[in-house]
């Protein structure tokens, strides 16, 4: 094989593409010939240089694949002699694609593997489901054809493995958070929730935090079942002390050093109310639509704005139980009394189905159903109320920063609620009804308002009068100074100690002898001022941001700028680790609502938290 390598090297041989092999390896592997083309009984793998035998009339091309996904792999520069075991790509790869009568058998077992177990045809289009399936592909591909309960284990084990997988996941989770901790602030939500079925209570604690790299991760910390007594402030206090010092091993200092963000619910606001706490965005808002669209007040004043809102509300109901809704090109939603935005969706809806309505209706002889559902009013309400439904999906997101976004909506929203001239006195009713309400409502924090401070595209604060970005620009430097401080202390500690780097004093011989005065010295010694130069906040205000894309890309932008503004960087990071709503822990109720059914009444409360924490982890 040498040879043949050194009379390819010399150019007495060469090697060319093998234009007549079907197979798909074929692309991996050249022929070698002589110099008239004539084939010499040898391939050449293109990926490693090992040079093999192949005589397509005497041998096979078996030992080609079996080179190619156990001795190669796609990478090393050996002869082939390895024995890596073979990855599912490298398998995939090579493999030939399934014959159609295999894939209609596979699409039966699908359909009784639905109806036998009564499942939804949706699960086998679930990710989870299609890894479990490829690992069982892959484990027929390694050990041949054997019994599925000779692979599958028992529900009893899988139990057990769920419980022991997110113990040993969330440890990694902690200890991570602790390290972001140990230099920053962090923000978590909270959020209670009641099952139907067993009546336990269960509450979710999520955690958001920015990493060193600048990377925003939300996880769901804890879902756990509250103990069988009154919601009272004392006790959910206690419960989320208990599980984040007891149970998740945090510092007992934890509670000091985050920022919680949750809902109005008295019993929560009074557990929060000795630490930093921020009211979620997305339940204020829902909080002024609540009042503003009350229909019992707006019968009083706009009658025909509150018979609109009620006959869509009964149209809908109509439309579910006479099974009508099913003959309309557009799933049919009911008003929540919980969510105050499915009424801007569910008008929008009826309002993009109201012609396909009202044929539906007259051919039941049923129109009168439409009678109350004024046009006018339902097209304005719809285009009113899209900028609040807007607000909150922004609000309520997870995967970028939310926190700044609230001084905007806010802005926004009250802009977007002044009177018109253009409007009907209906129309200047319901304006004002939620300017009043927006106005007792909604109260920007100085977190909100040094958030915007920190987008760099706004760092002028045009939004507030000149004395309130003075105060916003004081309290940033209140903050970094803390920072400043903090270095020095943790400095001062390590010459103190003599451990500068963590390494024993001793290491470094006996340590010098203090003065008489030394304490006293270090008190009173000059302190350098800093400079206008030397000021973060001076020198961020003085430059001129460019952001990529709507310039919304925050944490990227603090990152190309942590060498130059490293405290500022550094509080962008606490800051934005703060949501504006609660909607995370929200969520993870909903993915509880999936995991405890009617058929899956008897979990036990630690299953059901193992099972929504790798959920979320997933």
């Amino acid at each position: 094989m040498e040879d043949i390598k050194r009379k390819i090297a010399k150019g007495e041989l060469k090697s060319v593409n093998n234009t007549k092999g079907k197979a798909p390896f074929w692309v991996k592997f050249d022929i070698i010939t002589n110099l008239q083309n004539e084939p010499t009984g040898f391939v050449q793998c293109a990926l490693c240089k090992a040079v093999l035998s192949y005589d397509s009339k005497k041998t096979g091309s078996s030992h080609l694949r079996r080179h190619l996904q156990r001795s190669c792999g796609g990478g090393g520069s050996g002869t082939g002699g390895g024995d890596r075991q073979q990855s599912v790509s490298d398998f995939l790869s090579f493999a030939k694609p399934p014959p159609e009568r295999m894939k209609s058998e596979v699409a039966n077992k699908c359909v009784n593997f639905c109806c036998v177990d009564i499942r939804p045809f949706e699960t086998v289009a679930g990710a989870g489901f299609r890894e479990l399936a490829q690992e069982l592909i892959n484990v027929g591909a390694t050990h041949g054809r054997i019994s599925a309960n000779e692979v599958l284990p028992n529900p009893t084990t899988i139990s057990r493995r769920c419980n022991m997988m997110a113990s040993e996941m969330r440890g990694g989770t902690v200890e991570e958070i602790k390290e972001v901790m140990s230099l920053i602030n962090i923000g978590m939500t909270t959020d209670m929730w009641t099952d139907d079925f067993r009546k336990m209570s269960y509450m979710a604690i999520t955690c958001h935090y920015v990493t060193p790299t600048f990377k925003l991760k939300r996880k769901l910390l804890t879902t756990t079942c509250f103990p069988n007594h009154a919601r009272t402030g004392d006790h959910i206090r206690k419960a989320l002390q208990q599980q984040l010092v007891t149970v998740l091993g945090f510092d007992a200092s934890i509670m000091n050093n985050v920022v919680w963000v949750s809902d109005q619910d008295a019993s929560v606001l009074a557990a929060l109310r000795p630490y930093r706490h921020l009211a979620c965005q997305v339940h204020l808002y829902n909080t002024v639509l609540r009042h503003a669209l009350n229909t019992d007040e707006l019968a009083e004043v706009v009658p025909e704005v509150a018979e609109t809102l009620l006959a869509v509300k009964a149209l809908v109901r109509y439309l579910k139980q006479s099974g009508l809704a099913s003959q309309l090109p557009t799933t049919v939603k009911q008003m929540a009394e919980t969510r105050y935005n499915t009424v801007f969706l569910t008008l929008e809806l009826i309002q993009s189905v109201h012609a396909e309505l009202q044929e539906l209706l007259q051919s039941r002889d049923e129109s009168a159903r439409l009678r109350n559902v004024s046009p006018d009013v339902l097209a304005f309400l719809v285009e009113f109320l899209r900028p609040f439904n807007d607000a909150q999906k922004e609000l309520e997101g997870d995967k970028h920063p939310t926190l700044h976004l609230a001084v905007l909506w806010a802005n926004k929203l009250k802009s977007h609620c002044q009177p018109d001239v253009a409007d009907t006195p209906s129309q200047a009713v319901i304006r004002q009804r939620h300017l009043d309400w927006l106005t007792k409502t909604i109260e920007i924090q100085p977190l909100h308002k040094i958030a915007i401070f920190l987008w760099p595209k706004f760092n002028q604060l045009r939004m507030f009068t000149p004395a309130e970005r003075t105060d916003i620009q004081q309290h940033v430097r209140i903050l970094i100074n803390r920072f400043r401080e903090g270095e020095v202390a943790a400095a001062r500690w390590q010459e103190h100690t003599g451990q500068s780097d963590g390494s024993s004093a001793a290491a470094d011989g006996p340590a010098p002898k203090r003065r008489a005065l030394e304490e006293v010295e270090k008190a009173w010694e000059n302190v350098r001022v800093e400079s206008e130069d030397a000021d973060e906040v001076q020198f961020y205000l003085s430059l001129n941001p460019t952001m990529e894309a709507d310039g919304r890309d925050l944490l990227s932008w603090w990152k190309q700028h942590e060498t130059t503004l490293p405290l500022l960087a550094r509080l962008a990071r606490m800051v934005f680790s703060v949501p504006a709503s609660r909607s995370s822990s929200e969520r993870a109720f909903s993915a509880a609502g999936r995991a405890i059914g009617e058929r899956r009444t008897g979990l036990a409360p630690e299953t059901v938290d193992a099972i929504l924490f790798l959920h979320d982890a997933n």
